[in-house]
């Protein structure tokens, strides 16, 4: 490794000034005289090879003997043009906005989008930095037809969004897709966005199957950016966010809850002795016709006093890149400092990258990626912050002060009070540093064959100290004590060593019209944990917290984990005349986490495509239907992520047992084993089209798939009397099936230019089979899988007859409360309503996703609008969400709408205790809402200054820019609650709500 840090350096600090025949400079421009950054330009029969800056300028060096420059750029026709004689030129490029003939990444290489014959999805990093956003999962919300994207948090570092693709992906096992980073896996929420050229998710099982077993939940791509020959390039971006949050529940003041409670007495039928009624009602009346004196009265807003109005987020950027001919380089270095809505809650993350390319000789290079990156994310010591925002808006606004007149905190809920937990009740720090080093060398030794071997290194840690200190509280005056009881300090480090290890070769040779590559290979990997933490309670020392002590006050455990694949893949591609398209792809993965004679599992994918449009009997109409692709495909992937020991019987240190009456420490088996278990594998099968119209202005993409997804990982309940818990088994088949389509239209009116996209997808899952009985309603053949089951209402119960004469849930009820109807009518006694009377409400999980993007562009002007949504998705809405009282919490203002004989109408049932209410707030299709939404989801509006303005500078481009994230929404969700936000199928519980943003910044480049 000190070898290859000193050549990098060494290549770094001494490029070779070469003999040159002379210096060409130029520009390339646009058909309509626009300059175009990034073109390519090489010298003909040459390796010389350069781009253009953002003004559209080039310079090369042409060898000596050369007299020709091919110049290319993305959506136009590539341009030979003749420099004998010439030092300047300037070239104007031919639109043919031919997105087919991009070159885009693939697995394990790229390929031109027109000879693909899977389902890929592509977004460039300049569209994914349009959102000002932390993570990265976040920003690819609704950028691709079929990728669903769920953010759960917007605590910062943790508001990094679910990803699946077409569907979930198992019932017990990981259902996230692989992300990889330049080939290496990575966390896809600690890539700096700046550096990141490009994202391929692949779809389907012809496009993913080079991964096997890990793709079973397909594949994101992410390359970042490299190097050009130039000149260097220095990039500079900085933004200041505003965020808010988008959706909280409003509260209920001391006298409208004090009230309410006094309702539900009365409506419980619960009698108040007359004194204890006056009292009450007086305590109402001074409510409402005074300020709480934070001593006979309170009226304590929580929510407010714990909750800010607004956190800022910075991010500064700066980048670097340039070269010569034998090497290149891009260098990035990225400050994030995310501020969160309460105290002692906030996120910083430095990235730093260096990327180089190297031409060691005429047919030898090597590529290398040394990034690192440092996290650190502060809590508070005592609850976490989106349980500290729950307690806020459910602790009573009658217990006490924030502060009470003497300076104590307020003794809250039982000394619990969540301001002084979120600012004086300790701090959580954990640091998380990762390092990766990555080097690629790639070989040509004879013609048409590339030979690559790569090698990575992988360390990530995390360090983290928890620190808790005791607040004191008082009560009209009365110290209470301290809460909690007693302050500790926990210390916690863990560190995982990823070592990767990959061989290739591949092989392209043209035969006529015939045109052939195979690509063979072999992988491996080695994946390593280890951990340790240690506590101590009780300091004699205030502040002083370092763990040591003897076994009463301090522990310590530990442990460690290893396992590895090795694997061996291999692509055919051929196709005919550039019209008929073949692709035969396969991958045979071993893998530890099965016992010997299960471990390797073989994962195929073939594919079709045909271009329609090559065909003669297109060219009448070629000009109107420019492109035109039918793409099949069907393969198989494996799951192998349910942990490292499945197959093997383990034990577990930190078990006691009686030993001639005494209570000794000892190792114990505490799950049961499965030698059976084998990979858990999807079959997939994917008929699609690709097709522009109109000279390419309007392009267009449909899929239909279908993945079977059989010898699915679940974990079966086991009785209580076995004494250990369940493991894996391959116990059941799932389906889900599909369709997605995008539609884009780009064009121009002058300088004008605008172009919209538009991308709709839906999926449908289903259980198909189950190897054995589950209890688990949820998880139902027929149905799909986390599917909710409850009853069916009929509005309330009006009246006493009502309740007399209809089926009932139990002896509680009465007018005013839900009305449940009686679906099985086998059951013994008709006006009961049982188990068996449950049915299907819905699926949790999003159905017609849709997105909509609108970019134009005007002189020095730019502008996108972004919008989102989903058409259909059920959420059970259950505890604090809609039961008012629930474990002794507040009410919110929407749910002062309740039933009275005079508001039957009314959204909430009648207030009774919370002991009395059970009956109304089981699930039921009274609680379950759709979450369809449509969201503004992101605006940018962006000035770039004029040329003239910057001539008499070093500075190339200035750009100005405001952005919104989150600005406006549509929905008839549950009042106060975001219908974005996936609450993991029902409502009502712990959340951090996420943010709404303005965002200023500028962009300068040099």
């Amino acid at each position: 490794m000190k070898k290859m840090i000193f050549f990098l350096l060494f290549c770094l600090s001494s490029v070779a000034i070469q003999a040159q025949s002379k210096q060409l400079k130029g520009s390339v421009v646009d058909p309509d005289g626009m300059p175009l950054i990034g073109a390519n330009i090489v010298v003909e029969g040459s390796k010389e090879a350069t781009s253009t800056d953002f003004d559209g300028n080039f310079q090369i060096t042409v060898p000596s003997g050369k007299n020709a420059i091919i110049v290319s750029y993305m959506g136009h026709k590539d341009i030979t043009v003749d420099i004998t004689g010439k030092t300047t030129v300037k070239v104007k490029m031919q639109a043919i906005a031919n997105q087919m003939q991009e070159v885009v990444v693939v697995g394990y290489g790229t390929q031109k989008k027109e000879t693909i014959t899977g389902a890929l999805g592509i977004v460039k990093g300049a569209d994914l930095n349009k959102r000002a956003v932390a993570s990265m999962s976040t920003a690819l919300q609704g950028q691709i037809a079929g990728v669903t994207v769920q953010q759960t948090s917007g605590e910062p570092g943790s508001d990094g969004a679910n990803i699946r693709i077409r569907g979930i992906g198992s019932v017990n096992s990981n259902t996230y897709p692989l992300v990889l980073v330049d080939g290496i896996e990575m966390d896809m929420n600690q890539v700096d966005m700046n550096t990141v050229e490009s994202v391929s998710v692949l779809k389907d099982a012809a496009s993913a199957s080079i991964y096997g077993s890990r793709a079973s939940n397909g594949v994101i791509l992410i390359t970042t950016k490299r190097g050009k020959e130039g000149k260097m390039k220095v990039l500079l971006d900085s933004y200041t966010t505003i965020q808010t949050p988008t959706n909280m529940p409003k509260v209920v003041k001391a006298a409208d809850y004090l009230q309410s409670e006094l309702n539900s007495f009365d409506n419980a039928g619960i009698v108040i002795p007359a004194d204890q009624r006056a009292a009450r009602e007086q305590m109402i009346a001074d409510q409402r016709a005074y300020k709480p004196d934070n001593w006979n009265r309170y009226d304590t807003d929580w929510k407010e006093a714990t909750v800010k109005n607004s956190a800022l987020m910075t991010n500064n950027n700066v980048t670097l890149s340039g070269g010569a001919k034998d090497i290149k380089y891009f260098g990035a270095l990225t400050s994030l400092n995310q501020g969160g809505l309460i105290e002692n809650n906030n996120y910083k993350r430095i990235n730093v990258r260096l990327n180089t390319d190297a031409n060691i000789n005429s047919w030898l290079k090597l590529n290398n990626e040394i990034s690192y990156r440092t996290s650190t994310q502060v809590t508070p010591g005592i609850s976490s912050p989106k349980g500290i925002i729950n307690k806020s808006l459910y602790m009573l606004p009658t217990l006490s002060a924030v502060r009470e007149l003497d300076g104590n905190w307020g003794y809250g809920k039982n000394g619990d009070n969540p301001v002084a937990n979120a600012e004086a009740s300790g701090r959580n720090t954990v640091e998380r540093p990762e390092i990766l080093l990555n080097a690629t060398l790639i070989a040509t030794p004879v013609k048409d064959l590339e030979i690559l071997g790569q090698y990575s290194y992988r360390k990530t840690e995390a360090r983290a100290t928890y620190i808790t200190t005791p607040y004191l509280t008082s009560l009209k005056g009365v110290v209470q004590g301290y809460y909690p009881g007693r302050d500790g300090v926990t210390e916690l480090y863990n560190e995982n060593f990823r070592n990767y290890f990959r061989a290739q070769a591949s092989y392209a040779k043209n035969f006529g019209e015939h045109e052939t590559k195979l690509m063979v290979g072999t992988q491996s990997e080695n994946n390593e944990a280890r951990d340790f933490s240690a506590s101590k309670n009780g300091f004699d020392l205030e502040r002083y917290y370092l763990v040591n002590g003897d076994g009463a006050t301090a522990s310590a455990t530990g442990g460690a984990s290893e396992w590895a694949m090795s694997s061996f893949y291999g692509r055919f591609n051929y196709n005919y005349n550039s019209k008929y398209l073949f692709e035969v792809s396969g991958r045979y993965d071993g893998s530890s986490r099965f016992v010997e004679g299960k471990k390797w599992g073989f994962f195929p994918s073939f594919s079709a495509g045909w271009i329609i449009s090559k065909e003669k009997f297109m060219e009448p109409i070629l000009d109107y239907v420019s492109d035109f692709k039918l793409r099949a495909s069907v393969g198989t992937l494996g799951n192998q992520d349910i942990g490292n020991y499945p197959y093997a019987s383990t034990i577990q240190a930190g078990y006691s047992y009686w030993i001639d009456k005494q209570l000794a420490q000892g190792v114990a088996q505490t799950a049961l084993s499965n030698p059976n278990i084998t990979w858990e594998k999807s079959r997939q099968t994917n008929f699609g089209l690709d097709a522009t119209f109109f000279k390419r202005k309007l392009s267009a993409t449909f899929d239909y798939y279908i993945k079977d997804i059989y010898d699915m990982l679940m974990v079966y309940p086991v009785p209580y009397y076995v004494g250990l818990n369940a493991t894996y088994s391959n116990a059941g088949d799932m389906q889900n099936k599909g369709w997605e389509t995008t539609i884009s239209y780009k064009s121009n009116v002058g300088e004008f230019n605008y172009s919209i996209t538009a991308a709709l997808s839906n999926n449908e899952n289903e259980i198909t089979k189950l190897y054995g009985p589950n209890s688990d309603r949820s998880v139902t053949v027929g149905y799909p899988n986390g599917g909710i089951w409850g009853y069916k209402t009929d509005g309330y119960y009006v009246d006493a007859a009502d309740v007399a004469n209809s089926p009932k849930l139990s002896s509680a009820a009465k007018p005013g409360y839900v009305k449940y109807v009686k679906m099985d009518p086998s059951g013994l006694n008709p006006n009961q309503i049982t188990e068996n009377d449950k049915v299907y409400l819905g699926d949790p999980f999003p159905h017609y996703e849709y997105s909509v993007n609108l970019t134009a562009s005007y002189k020095n002007f730019d502008f996108t609008c972004f919008w989102q949504g989903v058409g259909e998705r059920k959420v059970v809405m259950s505890g604090i969400g809609v039961r008012p009282f629930f474990n002794g919490s507040n009410l919110f203002t929407h749910q002062l709408d309740s039933w009275t004989p005079d508001n039957q109408d009314a959204e909430y049932p009648i207030l009774v205790p919370e002991a009395n209410s059970a009956d109304n707030f089981v699930t039921s299709d009274k609680w379950v809402k759709n979450g369809a939404y449509l969201r503004l989801k992101n605006i940018v509006i962006g000035y770039s200054l004029p040329k003239s303005f910057l001539t008499k500078t070093k500075i190339d481009n200035v750009r100005f820019y405001v952005s919104g994230q989150n600005l406006w929404t549509l929905s008839h969700f549950y009042a106060g609650y975001d219908p974005e936000v996936n609450y993991g199928g029902s409502l009502g519980g712990e959340f951090y709500p996420i943010m709404q943003t303005i965002t200023f910044g500028a962009n300068l480049k040099f």
